[in-house]
């Protein structure tokens, strides 16, 4: 026969001083003071150990907010996590250039994750027809000083050969040109020999015009 509280209260009291002997159990709480159900409202010690602490504590695994973080955040660049991509969602190290260098018409471009690509510029030679210079007069020279090129011009007046040397030495000479001329009229040829790029030899029988070209 199963046995009621008031029954056990009876067996556990001494009558000499009316306290229990032993304490009574008491049925389990089911309700807080407040009527709220007590394993409906409240975490159990386990179920609050997996909760954060409101100072201190470290977070593992992936973390979800919703709604944004508002907080005070301490660190550095080194113990950051590096970013993949820009505000556009384009890859960075494939799409951003870390390197350019330049050999002769050919400009490299170097992404960040290695990989290059070229252009070619338009060919950078030019012409400027007002880059001459001009020594003028009966023994003179014009030259162009983008490229050096040269034309040198001079009159031997004398019959028999002789030296003449060039108004500017040139740094190689390719063409000289001699013409036979008088007062009257041709009479006879010309020639040169020992032509260098400082001057040749002239034979003339009555006198000439000389034409020389190359760089200077």
């Amino acid at each position: 026969m199963q046995a009621t509280v008031e029954a056990v209260k009876v067996l556990l009291k001494d009558p000499s001083t009316g306290t229990y002997l032993i304490p009574y159990l008491a049925e389990a709480a089911k309700v807080d003071k407040n009527g709220n159900e007590i394993t409906g409202t409240y975490a159990t010690k386990a179920e609050l150990a997996n909760y954060l602490s409101l100072a201190g504590g470290t977070v593992t695994g992936a973390l979800s907010v919703g709604g944004g973080i508002t907080a005070s955040l301490n660190g550095n660049a080194s113990s950051a996590t590096k970013a993949t991509q820009d505000s556009a969602g384009q890859q960075i190290n494939s799409t951003y250039i870390k390197n350019v260098s330049v050999n002769g018409r050919t400009i490299t471009f170097t992404r960040g994750d290695g990989t290059t690509f070229t252009i070619t510029t338009q060919d950078t030679v030019t012409t400027n027809s007002s880059n001459w210079s001009v020594s003028n007069g009966t023994n003179g020279w014009a030259r162009d000083n983008s490229t050096g090129f040269t034309i040198q011009w001079g009159v031997y007046g004398a019959a028999g050969t002789a030296w003449v040397t060039f108004p500017r030495s040139f740094a190689s000479v390719h063409v000289v040109s001699i013409g036979m001329v008088s007062s009257t009229n041709v009479t006879a040829g010309s020639a040169f020999t020992d032509l260098s790029n400082s001057g040749f030899t002239i034979t003339t029988a009555v006198g000439t015009h000389w034409l020389a070209a190359g760089f200077s």
